[in-house]
């Protein structure tokens, strides 16, 4: 299957490229995942495309929005019954077009971070300093004061008011142990439901501090940017993320992890980034 993968296109800073046509591009399913546009931009243009999306939110989608339980809610009923599927903890399988009978197992979550690349014992100054520097905890909000979040992907139930780090790092662990335990699994080749050939991850915030700009954690703030799975990524086939605005392609074990984000369009652009980025898993 030939994978189409985009992150961190960041619509609020620039449009699609012009004399690229998304839907020239030889690709059997498009992966986006996370920060293609503020609010519902980035499944507007998704909905372009002619091919299956896998969408991943990312934290950009949340930003200066509704709360994130209404905001999913609006994206759900946008995308209900297309070709675009936005999952959070959630998976789907897609037939491989090029091997008729096989098929690609996708597990999609945000996946945010567990703040412990530099330790457990420092997991603390992490979310400290997120809570200071990250503009996640300013502009994004869970649920309108007194309202619970109830939505798929958000089943923790927070009381109101502005996004923390705290609240990230339980949403992180829901995430977690829903990658972990579909991992786990084995397909049931007498069910043909529960039947795949090849597993591909797709989350926002990356698995491994080897995505990071020195591929290294050294600092605080880089535990708002990836956490510390790289024993789960040796169970994918690919692992697809985006958040770190680092054009990476490596291995741990077995698992091939990939980002092809485009950044921050006329600031901070990824120099590296290929709109036509396709691979073959």
């Amino acid at each position: 299957m030939k994978l189409h993968i985009l992150s961190d296109l960041h619509f609020e800073f620039g449009k699609w490229p012009k004399g690229v046509d998304v839907n020239a591009i030889d690709a059997d399913v498009t992966v986006l995942a996370g920060d293609i546009g503020v609010g519902l931009e980035g499944l507007q243009w998704a909905l372009t495309i002619d091919r299956p999306v896998v969408y991943v939110m990312g934290n950009h989608e949340f930003y200066g929005q509704r709360p994130m339980n209404e905001l999913w809610r609006k994206a759900r009923e946008k995308v209900d019954g297309t070709n675009v599927h936005l999952l959070e903890n959630e998976s789907i399988l897609i037939d491989d077009p090029s091997y008729p009978g096989q098929r690609v197992r996708f597990l999609c979550a945000t996946l945010w971070t567990d703040f412990a690349i530099l330790g457990d014992k420092r997991r603390q100054e992490c979310m400290d300093a997120a809570a200071r520097e990250m503009a996640d905890f300013h502009v994004i909000y869970v649920s309108r004061r007194g309202h619970s979040v109830a939505e798929p992907g958000f089943t923790t139930r927070h009381q109101g008011d502005r996004l923390t780090p705290r609240k990230t790092l339980s949403l992180h662990q829901e995430s977690r142990s829903f990658l972990e335990e579909e991992l786990a699994r084995t397909p049931n080749t007498e069910v043909a439901s529960e039947t795949w050939q090849k597993t591909v991850v797709i989350t926002h915030h990356a698995p491994s501090a080897l995505s990071l700009t020195e591929r290294y954690a050294a600092f605080p703030l880089d535990a708002a940017f990836a956490s510390t799975l790289d024993q789960t990524v040796c169970q994918a086939d690919l692992w697809v993320h985006g958040h770190t605005h680092v054009m990476v392609d490596y291995r741990v074990g077995t698992g091939r992890v990939v980002s092809n984000p485009r950044g921050y369009t006329g600031r901070e652009a990824v120099p590296e980034f290929d709109p036509a980025f396709v691979i073959e898993v």
